[in-house]
């Protein structure tokens, strides 16, 4: 955007399979009103393979975020090891992005659905 905004959101392989929240989150903008040209600012943060693959299939932005020896293709269940690695490595991208001179707004896709369902 104009004032370097980009929204940031994640993926990963359980969240990435056709007709899941991958595809209703990208439709919001399809169908939202006056949002569409909001996805040329999106940027999808993979956090595997899958999830990188099935990225580029449907989407221009896409980032792969690795943690050397962490497999995050699978959910990782609330305080684990390997959700903390998960989100000290995804906090550690956020501030890379803010030193690159970004502002962003991040999105938890699969929250936002949740919500809607309630």
């Amino acid at each position: 955007m104009h004032d370097r905004t980009v929204i940031l959101t994640t993926l990963n392989a359980a969240w990435a399979q056709p007709n899941t929240m991958v595809d209703l989150f990208l439709d919001s903008f399809e169908q939202g009103d006056g949002i569409k040209y909001l996805l040329k600012h999106l940027v999808i943060i993979a956090l595997d393979q899958v999830a990188y693959d099935r990225c580029t299939e449907l989407h221009t932005a896409c980032f792969m975020l690795t943690t050397e020896g962490v497999d995050f293709a699978a959910d990782k269940f609330f305080m684990t090891e390997d959700y903390l690695k998960m989100m000290w490595r995804r906090i550690e991208f956020l501030r890379y992005v803010l030193e690159m001179g970004y502002n962003f707004v991040f999105s938890v896709s699969h929250i936002v659905h949740m919500r809607q369902c309630f």
